[in-house]
């Protein structure tokens, strides 16, 4: 399906994108997804009842990486590792801008990719707990010394719901670090589960750039459970303190 974008603007290089639920009402909080590469097409499942925001960087191979890595293929473009300036823009000006416009529900907010931007997204757990729902689609768990990083550091972000999912067979056809994409992404996604005691992992049988529909849809599916047993536990939390 084809949004309707509300509203978009650029900052710090960043082009923004929000779509609003057709029936959107600026009395009510809404829920939220920020989605890394902006391709919200993908999230068609979640417009009726969730604010979609898109987020494009300039050059993703330097927003979405967290440290600088020289290129895995001769004559391509080295990662740039900025990362930490991204998420900065991310969670402080632009958060804050759609925050004072649109009513969000910030116990119902989810952040998160494909691929470069689901790395983002996983990397954003150890820097903030901004989010209470981080997601990755086929996250780049391969990226150089990330799997290392990951065992040798604690996440700052362990109360938040963290969705998973790579496929067995991505890197397939590479001869490069890539070809053992589904090892690094098992050691990323066993780590996380250790320290995050709401983390729902999954591995299809799919290559890296396969079925993303399939997977988004599976993702949101997901989402949506998550918030129903929010709600059901907000509200048995509400009615205890009423019952008081």
């Amino acid at each position: 399906m084809t949004l309707l974008i509300n509203k978009d603007f650029v900052c710090h290089g960043i082009r923004v994108t929000i779509a609003l639920p057709e029936s959107y009402d600026a009395t009510k909080t809404y829920p939220a997804v920020f989605l890394n590469d902006g391709q919200l097409d993908y999230l068609g499942k979640l417009a009726d009842s969730v604010i979609l925001i898109g987020l494009e960087p300039k050059n993703r191979l330097d927003d979405f990486t967290p440290w600088y890595a020289q290129a895995l293929r001769p004559g391509s473009p080295d990662f740039g590792g900025k990362l930490a300036s991204y998420h900065d823009h991310l969670f402080g000006y632009i958060f804050k801008s759609i925050a004072q416009e649109f009513r969000l529900d910030e116990s119902r907010m989810a952040y998160g990719g494909y691929s470069l931007g689901g790395l983002a997204a996983i990397s954003s757990l150890y820097s903030s707990d901004k989010m209470p729902f981080i997601f990755s689609i086929c996250g780049s768990f391969w990226y150089p010394d990330f799997v290392d990083y990951c065992q040798s550091h604690q996440l700052l972000n362990k109360s938040c719901s963290v969705y998973l999912r790579n496929g067995l067979t991505e890197g397939a056809n590479h001869k490069n670090r890539l070809a053992k994409a589904p090892s690094f992404a098992k050691e990323v996604h066993e780590r996380i589960k250790k320290q995050c005691l709401s983390t729902y992992s999954a591995f299809d049988p799919y290559g890296h750039h396969d079925h993303l529909q399939e997977r988004y849809d599976a993702f949101s599916d997901w989402l949506i459970e998550e918030w129903k047993l929010w709600n059901a536990a907000i509200g048995d939390w509400v009615g205890k303190r009423e019952e008081k």
